[in-house]
Parts: C-alpha cells; structure tokens; sequence
C-alpha cells in the first residue's frame, strides 16, 4: 500500500498545491515550518497524508497561526513512518479501555463453568483500538465539516480514506487541487 501525500496553501484564487516534500518533515513543528516558508502569508495551510485503504491525516496550519491535527485512526498512525510527526499525539492517546477492579464487574462470584460462554462475549464486547480517531474533529468545523460529520464520515468509510479526504476537501475548498496532484 502507498502513501499520499500533499501540502496546499490558500490563496486569493483559492488553494494551490506546494512543492513541499511531508517525508522530509521529521517532527509536526518541522513540518509546519515547511508549510508556513512555501505558504502565502495570508491564507491557511493544509497538509493531506494518506496511506491507502488505512487512515488518513490533516494538518490545518490557521491564518492565525493556530495549529490543528487530526488523524482518522491513531494506531496505523503509529505504525507508520511519519509516526515521529505525530508523536504528541500518539503519546496523549487515551485507554482504549480502562479496566475497573474485578470486584465490581462481579467476576469472583459468576461460577467457573461459564468460563467459555465470557470468553465470547468479551471477544464480541471488545474495543476496536486499531479504530480509535485523534486530534481535533473540529479541525474544520468553521468551514462547514462538522466534528459529527467528519467522525460519522470516518467511521462510516474506515477502508477508504480518500473519500473522506475528498468530503472535507469539498466542503472547504481544496479537493479539485487535490485530486489534480493525484
């Protein structure tokens, strides 16, 4: 499987594509000086990493200078080789599932020949960590991609992250830019 990826800065005319290499970025602060020294001064930047059928991710550099992160499935992410640029992120990462004492699940009092039975409903209840979404969902909720929205979009298309790089890149502007350096 291959890696996409893409840098687009905002302009007057709209969004146009940079020549800026993501791979040569070895952390997010790097990676945003990049685009802030190939951006205009007076737009946003948007960097688009993608590894298909797998996860994707956007770095939103604002006009502000805010910076805004978000990775559509944290564990890919860390297997992958731009892990180090999203560091901050994977290490903040929340429990998937954060065990309480046995004693309140009552697991000493259910008898022993059930043993099988729990086995699969535990295997049915199971967290999906390779799932888990990070950063910030409203990374373009002020240019019409909702949280909810891009959440349902993620969960909704998981193998097939273009499309929903493609949703937001609709709604806010850059996707004919994007899909021309395809």
């Amino acid at each position: 499987m291959s890696y996409f990826t893409e840098i687009l800065a905002e302009t007057s005319d709209g969004f146009r594509a940079l020549d800026v290499d993501v791979r040569d970025a070895s952390d997010l602060d790097s990676l945003v000086e990049m685009m802030q020294a190939a951006g205009s001064e007076d737009g946003e930047s948007v960097a688009v990493i993608e590894h298909e059928d797998e996860w994707f991710g956007l770095v939103r550099v604002c006009t502000d200078n805010e910076i805004r992160v978000f990775l559509s499935d944290l564990r890919a992410v860390e297997l992958s080789p731009f892990a180090d640029i999203f560091a901050d992120f994977l290490d903040s990462q929340p429990d998937a599932y954060e065990a309480e004492p046995e004693e309140e699940f009552g697991l000493e009092e259910e008898p022993a020949g059930d043993d099988e039975d729990e086995d699969e409903e535990v295997e049915m209840l199971e967290f999906d960590a390779d799932a888990e979404w990070g950063g910030d969902a409203e990374i373009y909720a002020d240019r019409g991609v909702l949280a909810a929205d891009l959440i349902e979009q993620v969960e909704k298309y998981r193998s097939d992250p273009a499309r929903v790089v493609a949703h937001v890149g609709e709604t806010v502007g850059f996707a004919d830019q994007l899909q021309a350096a395809r």
